[in-house]
């Protein structure tokens, strides 16, 4: 009888070790599919955001294409940066110039891969209110360590915090909207300053 008790102890505990890891497998597969079908829903949709580097204080709005984005910086400077997987333009309105330069050699290629995709360097991690991925990665022999924090329920992106050689910019999000419709001219890449 003894030995039965055992055995029965031992096999409970067995299969509730067993239950324990394939639900947390399925919290990260449930937490996974949230957030890829969060990022695939941000096209057509826009959030006003404050960017800290520790220096400077930077506000403006973002919006979300299916190819690209758009950001407008209000304050201090009224600055517009295009950008896609491959290239970008920043527009300086108080100076009317414009600037072409290579997304692909830079960390805006890391984000572009994240909005698309649902492989990440680390597992995301639910904690109470929040959902937080790492990753890092080099590029230019700089290494670069990314924290995307997210609102838990409702999904909602809120802080991304980038750490490049002891250098730190953190990007917070709020009024998100969705259902907004944008003409691909709102996403042009030509210089408007140029005919003028």
């Amino acid at each position: 009888m003894l030995e039965k008790d055992k055995f029965s102890e031992k096999t409970s505990y067995l299969i509730f070790l067993t239950l324990v890891f394939f639900s947390q497998v399925l919290i990260a597969e449930t937490t996974i599919s949230k957030i890829t079908n969060y990022n695939a829903d941000l096209i057509n949709s826009s959030a006003l955001f404050i960017q800290n580097d520790g220096i400077d204080i930077q506000e403006g709005e973002i919006f979300f294409g299916s190819d690209r984005i758009k950001i407008n910086y209000k304050h201090p400077q009224n600055v517009t940066l295009i950008l896609s997987e491959r290239k970008g333009v920043y527009i300086n309105h108080n100076l009317k110039e414009s600037q072409f330069f290579n997304t692909n050699k830079s960390f805006i290629k890391f984000f572009f891969k994240l909005l698309k995709g649902n492989e990440f360097a680390e597992k995301p991690k639910a904690e109470k209110n929040f959902i937080k991925i790492n990753d890092s990665f080099i590029l230019d022999d700089i290494v670069y360590q990314i924290t995307i924090l997210y609102e838990n329920n409702p999904i909602k992106i809120r802080k991304i915090i980038i750490l490049e050689d002891n250098q730190n910019l953190e990007i917070s999000f709020f009024d998100h909207k969705s259902l907004e419709f944008f003409d691909k001219k709102f996403f042009s890449m030509l210089d408007p300053y140029l005919s003028q």
